[in-house]
């Protein structure tokens, strides 16, 4: 994976977490860095999730999941930003390996106050 990992770890959402395990896990939630320019428009799949890197993106705070927003009401990037991108099924339910640094994450987003629900429409 061309991820850069301690980016992401640098953000509180992934505390707790190893390398290793993070690396599987943006792996199995098809996780994808995006770059975008001041100006562009941030939009996607109702299944997806967003989690802001860096930069500044309408609607979005740094290290917070979010939904992705949608084409009918698309995020103005402000700065140019870097953004993850993430399955939502994936992310919210875990698969039959539990693992120990996907359960970590989950407790992240609970203490973070993450809207579940949110990401889940």
């Amino acid at each position: 994976m061309n991820m850069d990992l301690e980016l992401l770890q640098s953000l509180p959402l992934f505390r707790k977490i190893s390398t290793q395990g993070l690396e599987t896990m943006m792996d199995c939630f098809c996780g994808e860095l995006i770059s975008l320019k001041k100006g562009e428009r941030l939009w996607g799949e109702k299944d997806k999730a967003v989690c802001l890197i860096g930069g500044e993106v309408e609607n979005l705070k740094k290290g917070h999941l979010a939904p992705m927003p949608r084409k009918d009401s698309p995020s103005s990037v402000k700065e140019d930003s870097v953004v993850l991108v993430m399955e939502n099924h994936m992310l919210l339910y875990p698969c039959y390996g539990c693992c120990f640094f996907h359960a970590q994450l989950l407790e992240n987003m609970r203490e973070d106050g993450i809207d579940f629900k949110g990401l889940e429409s």
